[in-house]
């Protein structure tokens, strides 16, 4: 390119970044927005129910079907035949248990 072409160029690209400096200024206060947003707007996850912790286990693939059989049998849902299972344990060892478990929870 020859430099007489070159100058007008030139000349044209000053004049776009003094069109395009309000546009960034205006992408700037647009993501300023975003970014103060209020943080009550979003969801908090419950993790579990009031008055109630989480006591997990890994078995065998066999025991779950052992507890899904006892369960069709009986037709409590699964925390009622684990709240029964843990019940006789606490009898079994002679402890305490401060709250009644499943049935009605």
């Amino acid at each position: 390119m020859t430099k007489q072409k070159l100058q007008p160029l030139l000349g044209s690209a000053k004049d776009q970044s003094a069109v395009a400096a309000p546009v960034r200024t205006a992408v700037k206060l647009k993501n300023d927005a975003v970014a103060q947003k209020p943080t009550e707007a979003t969801k908090v996850r419950q993790i579990h129910k009031e008055g109630e912790v989480n006591i997990s286990a890994y078995f065998p693939a066999e025991v779950k079907a052992s507890l899904r059989m006892v369960q069709a049998k009986t037709g409590n849902n699964v925390k009622d035949c684990l709240a029964e299972a843990l019940r006789d344990l606490f009898r079994k060892h002679n402890v305490p248990v401060s709250v009644e478990l499943g049935k009605g929870r």
